[in-house]
């Protein structure tokens, strides 16, 4: 997933997680042990990860499967402010087909010597759109033949999918995070309310 989007969807989970934390206010706060808090961003960072390196921008885009042989591959940057990703891209001439330039987040074996894949058979399953920062992007690759016969890499694209894990676990971990930050002033200010209650 790009970073533009990582983080739209990072802060689809911070909003919530921080909105909650101030309606619990610092007395009851001060009751959550500091193991829950490092709980909360082991656990958010865990499934923020795992949701951006197993998923892609999600789609409602067809999918196509192909099988076909690759060729020229070429790499490409995408530039969004100071940050840049790079997508990997080939030639896919589908078996009775026309050839289409197809674009991936996933590495391929051998990816810095390309030529070893020109006319390698792929089955290929790709995004048919255009407009995306990933031109057709290739969701699932399978090598049919060649050195790296059998590999097999995929990226979920669905709407409901594993780039769920981006809100959820960017929750999770402010959650944790800025309740590790105020675990002080929490705790204080649950004792001078106690103590203003008892006089």
């Amino acid at each position: 997933m790009d970073y533009t989007h990582y983080m739209v969807c990072s802060l689809l989970g911070a909003g919530p997680a921080l909105a909650i934390f101030f309606l619990l206010r610092a007395k009851r706060r001060a009751w959550i042990p500091p193991l829950a808090w490092w709980l909360f961003l082991a656990l958010g960072a865990v499934i923020c990860f795992y949701g951006m390196f197993h998923s892609t921008v999600p789609s409602f885009s067809h999918r196509i499967t192909a099988v076909g042989k690759a060729y020229d591959h070429v790499d490409r940057e995408i530039h969004t402010g100071y940050h840049h990703d790079t997508v990997y891209g080939f030639r896919f001439v589908p078996d009775g087909g026309n050839p289409i330039n197809i674009e991936t987040q996933i590495i391929l074996p051998d990816w810095n010597t390309p030529g070893i894949f020109d006319g390698q058979s792929f089955r290929v399953v790709y995004l048919d759109d255009d407009q995306r920062a990933f031109k057709n992007e290739a969701i699932d690759i399978v090598i049919l033949s060649g050195k790296n016969a059998g590999f097999h890499d995929s990226y979920d694209a669905r709407p409901i999918g594993k780039w769920l894990g981006i809100p959820i676990g960017a929750a999770f971990g402010i959650f944790g995070f800025v309740g590790l930050r105020y675990i002080k002033d929490d705790a204080e200010s649950a004792a001078s309310s106690e103590n203003d209650e008892a006089s």
